[in-house]
Formats: C-alpha cells, sequence, structure tokens
C-alpha cells in the first residue's frame, strides 16, 4: 500500500489558521507572517532520461512526463530587538504527483538566525538551516526517488577596525544525508575562514581572505574493497571584494587559489582557481541585470563522491514593468567536470544549459501570482547521460 501522503488533520487545521482574516493573524507590529501557496507544476521529462534510452526499460513506464501540485504552509518572522535582530523562516510542503506516485513526498525548509551587534561597527550573524526536499534526477536519471536531508550550523562576525579597515571571520559545519542507496554521497564538513579588507569611501573593498575546510562521510563504506571515508582536506586563499563603477553597476566577487587533497583515491585531487563575480547593471529604476561567472566544488547537495569543478555564466534580468508586475529571465550556461570518480573509474563532463522566464504579479501587499517556463538542455561524455526537459508552473501565494 502506497504511504497516506495528503494533509493530516493537524496540517488542515493549520491551513484554514492560514486562511482566516488577516487581521486576526498580524503580529508583532506585521514583523511576523503567516502564509499558504499551491503550485501547480508541469515535468516533461520527470527523471532526465535520454532520449537514446528506452523508457519502460528504464522507469517501468512508457511515459515520461508528469504534473504535480504543491501546497506549502509557512511563517517568516524578522523581529528587531534594540541593535539585534531575531529571524525564522520555516516552511512545510506537500508535494502529489498525478502519474508517478512513488514521487509523492513532504519536506521542509527550517532557517532561525540572530544578527548580532556589540555595537554598529561589531556586527555578525549565528544561524542554523535545514531543508528535507527530493533531489534532482539529474543525477539519478532512473526511478530512485531520493529525499536529501540538509543541515548546516553558521557563525561570523566582522569588526571595523577603522572607519578604512575591516577584519571578518566565520565558521561553518554542514552535513547532507540521502535517503537512497546514494549513501556514498553523504557528506560533513566544518570549515573557518579570516580576512581583512580595506574600504574605501565609496564603499569600495578589497582584502585577504584564508579559508580551511575538512570534510568526510559519516559512514564507512567499501568501495572497490578500500575502506571509504571520503576524507579530504580544502585550502583556498585569495581575494574578494566589491567596486562600484558607478551609480548603476558594481562588481562583488572573489578569486582564490584553491587546493583539495583527498584520503583515498587521489586521483580526485585538485589544486587550481576558484572564482564567483557578479555584476550588477541598473540602467534604469525598473530594470537589474545581474551577471554571474563563477568556477567552484559543486553544491554540497550534490555528488560529492567525486570531485565536481563547476564552471558557469548566468544572466538574470529583472524588470519591473509596473508596482505589481515583475518578469524575470534566466539564462545560464555550465561545465561540470566529475573528476577521478571512483565507482566508473573515469573521468566524465557534462554541459547544461538553461533558459527560462518567471512572471509574479502581486495584486495585493501580501498576495503573489507567479507563472515560469524553464528549458533545460544537457549533453555529456558519458553514454546515455544527455537529456532535455520543459518544466512549467502556475502558483498563488498568501501572507497574513
Amino acid at each position: 500500500m502506497r504511504r497516506r501522503t495528503g494533509l493530516t488533520g493537524s496540517t488542515a487545521l493549520i491551513l484554514a489558521a492560514c486562511l482566516a482574516p488577516a487581521s486576526a493573524l498580524a503580529l508583532f507590529n506585521d514583523t511576523v507572517e503567516v502564509y499558504a501557496s499551491a503550485t501547480y507544476n508541469y515535468d516533461s521529462n520527470v527523471f532526465r532520461i535520454s532520449d537514446r534510452l528506452d523508457s519502460l526499460g528504464t522507469i517501468n513506464s512508457s511515459q515520461r512526463h508528469d504534473t504535480f501540485f504543491t501546497t506549502a504552509i509557512g511563517v517568516n518572522a524578522d523581529i528587531p530587538v534594540s541593535l539585534q535582530r531575531f529571524q525564522l523562516l520555516a516552511a512545510w510542503y506537500d508535494a502529489r504527483y498525478r502519474t508517478f506516485e512513488d514521487l509523492d513526498h513532504r519536506g521542509h525548509s527550517l532557517r532561525g538566525a540572530w544578527l548580532w551587534a556589540i555595537t554598529p561597527r561589531i556586527t555578525g550573524e549565528i544561524s542554523y538551516n535545514r531543508s528535507e526536499a527530493l533531489a534532482s534526477f539529474a543525477n539519478i536519471q532512473g526511478r530512485r526517488p531520493d529525499l536529501v536531508t540538509t543541515q548546516m550550523a553558521l557563525a561570523n562576525g566582522a569588526w571595523m577596525v577603522t572607519p578604512s579597515w575591516r577584519a571578518h571571520a566565520e565558521t561553518t559545519a554542514a552535513r547532507t544525508e540521502h535517503a537512497d542507496l546514494r549513501a556514498i554521497n553523504n557528506i560533513e564538513y566544518a570549515s573557518v575562514e579570516g580576512g581583512v579588507s580595506y574600504v574605501t569611501a565609496q564603499e569600495n573593498r578589497v582584502g585577504l581572505a584564508v579559508r580551511a575546510e575538512r570534510g568526510r562521510s559519516p559512514d564507512e563504506l567499501l568501495v572497490q574493497g578500500i575502506p571509504f571515508r571520503n576524507e579530504y582536506r580544502q585550502l583556498g586563499v585569495g581575494l574578494q571584494g566589491r567596486w562600484v563603477v558607478t551609480g548603476h553597476s558594481r562588481f562583488d566577487g572573489r578569486v582564490h587559489y584553491t587546493k583539495r587533497e583527498y584520503d583515498e583515491f587521489t586521483n580526485r585531487n585538485y589544486s587550481g582557481p576558484t572564482f564567483g563575480i557578479t555584476y550588477t547593471w541598473t540602467p534604469t529604476g525598473k530594470i537589474t541585470v545581474a551577471t554571474i561567472v563563477a568556477r567552484d566544488v559543486a553544491p554540497l547537495e550534490e555528488l560529492q563522491s567525486s570531485f565536481v569543478l563547476v564552471t558557469g555564466v548566468t544572466v538574470r534580468p529583472d524588470w519591473a514593468i509596473s508596482d505589481k508586475l515583475n518578469l524575470r529571465g534566466n539564462l545560464a550556461y555550465a561545465i561540470w567536470d566529475y573528476r577521478g570518480d571512483q565507482t566508473l573509474g573515469f573521468n566524465f563532463e557534462h554541459r547544461v544549459r538553461t533558459a527560462g522566464l518567471e512572471l509574479v504579479w502581486r495584486p495585493a501587499l501580501r498576495v503573489a501570482v507567479t507563472g515560469a517556463v524553464t528549458h533545460e538542455r544537457r549533453t555529456s561524455t558519458l553514454p546515455n547521460a544527455d537529456y532535455d526537459v520543459n518544466t512549467a508552473t502556475v502558483g498563488a501565494r498568501i501572507g497574513f
């Protein structure tokens, strides 16, 4: 029998409360918002299967597309107390598929943060984030749903030692766990960073930062008969800063030299540049275009048993057509370089092209209606790892 995935009685009561009159839920002078949302989704290739493969033999179905409905409830709180600020963001969602019912699942996203300040010149953040969501099938390409749980704790601080000199430090600890047979990709890591920057009167900034990281799998596994903990050490040193070119354009970014060394399967070791540079252009008060060029290690929730280097460029225009209507775009091209994959025994590369549009309409202060379409195409040097997919969503959100 398939597990029950509809709203429970208590969840239904919460959703009913979210739809109560707004005046009954106004809390802390509008510093707390309760909201509910619903989204209808279409996906033309749910499992990201190559056109070269037979669907029936790969996913036990002649159909590749599906529609699914997602409902969510949440709360956002941002409460200032003197120089301090306390934030809470929490959301719970339920996703139900029309055809592939084995993908029905529930997930959540939680964030609690204390934005602390001793004086206006000495500030920082202590936060905790946790999420549970269905992993993308781009790295599975099969009918194996994988709920991924990610947790991250962070503490940082910055001190304007003088009006021209700023020092900062940060430490993080994170853990990612996969629910299906991909336990080999479970990872936990801790990092520390410190740096100093020179700040000009125009708010331009340039500085030096050093970051050290150590990670490993929480469980010992056997890979090719070798005990595998996926342990690594990483060190990065480089420059970071901001340059306000004019009142309409700004550069933000960092350029580091990064070195990562593994204890097992050392053919995954990497040393070379990593960077992330964002150019923000605001030609008018209603148009913003952000261009991001980056080269970095794959995100924590993606595959981590290989060393994956992601290099790409993204362009994100945003046009405020009116006070209530926004049109947003997304164009991206990325190269995913998988180095030293110990399960396959060779390196491979994915190239991903993405194009999308989103329309956001806000008929009232806390009401939003959205529609989005996206096309994604991946080519690969790995046999049958290519795919094409089109997605579309229509959703509504109401807050109180």
